[in-house]
């Protein structure tokens, strides 16, 4: 339900929704219904499991503590693909710089009339 209603009218390609449903079905499942529950228990820098509390402050302690940047394996990736991706970010940082310096004019250097 959450992959097809939640995100179905957001999501128009046929491989992108195939990826979601993905996602939802290793994510959303009957063990996230069982005490400590951890979704990735690959990952060993953050334990990705569902608050144990009934109060909100509780949850945003919780969501403050997640980390900023998610390592791939939580996405089912290959660690190496930070490294693909920052590589690839880099050179488009790069890149625009390139295309942003001022160019030469190409003036002859002589009298103007």
């Amino acid at each position: 339900m959450v992959c097809e209603v939640q995100y179905g009218g957001r999501i128009t390609d046929a491989l992108d929704r195939e990826l979601m449903s993905c996602y939802t079905s290793l994510w959303i499942n009957e063990n996230c219904f069982q005490p400590n529950y951890n979704f990735m228990a690959s990952v060993t820098d953050f334990a990705y499991t569902l608050p144990d509390a009934q109060e909100h402050p509780k949850y945003m302690e919780y969501i403050n503590e997640m980390p900023g940047t998610d390592n791939p394996p939580i996405f089912g990736l290959h660690p190496n693909a930070d490294l693909t991706f920052s590589l690839k970010d880099s050179i488009g940082m790069i890149n625009t710089m390139l295309d942003t310096q001022p160019k030469d004019g190409g003036g002859g250097g002589g009298l103007s009339r």
